[in-house]
């Protein structure tokens, strides 16, 4: 199972990378910028972080100003439990540090079956500038660190075999 998270910022692959690199403590990467689409490609434990710019053909139409993608791919295969759940929920989490710590705008879908189809709406994050970090929880202008927008409405999607 793969996660992905869409960000929008006006900093580069390079950048958007090596912040990413630093927050998570992650390996070295590697940068491919001679492929279709430039990435930059972290090898870890069972876990493969992709950062990329996608074409904008191939964005969602809710995310069409997100010019990059954050994916996460796991291959745990020693083992009999179901993690597609963990990783699933792992999105919006990560969607969320992402936007507070590095200061840029992200974006995951969530996913439901309805019937025998899936339908699926964007989530939308960017650091609160409200936020104050001397004020605890329930204190007199207390606010969240991360905002989060209206989410696009509920869309179907048909899978492809």
């Amino acid at each position: 199972m793969s996660s992905q998270i869409c960000i929008k910022t006006d900093k580069s692959l390079q950048q958007l990378a090596t912040e990413i690199r630093d927050l998570l403590s992650l390996p070295p990467f590697t940068l491919d910028s001679f492929a279709e689409e430039p990435y930059c490609q972290f090898d870890m434990l069972g876990m493969l972080v992709l950062i990329r710019q996608t074409a904008e053909e191939d964005r969602d139409p809710e995310v069409k100003d997100y010019p990059y993608s954050f994916d996460i791919q796991m291959s745990f295969t020693e083992h009999e439990l179901d993690t597609d759940t963990m990783e699933y929920n792992l999105q919006s989490y990560y969607a969320q540090l992402l936007a507070f710590r590095l200061g840029i705008e992200t974006s995951c879908y969530e996913k439901k079956k309805i019937g025998q189809h899936w339908q699926i709406r964007y989530c939308y994050y960017s650091k609160n500038p409200k936020w104050n970090e001397n004020l605890l929880f329930g204190e007199p202008g207390w606010a969240p660190a991360v905002s989060s927008s209206n989410p696009s409405p509920w869309r179907s999607i048909h899978t492809i075999f």
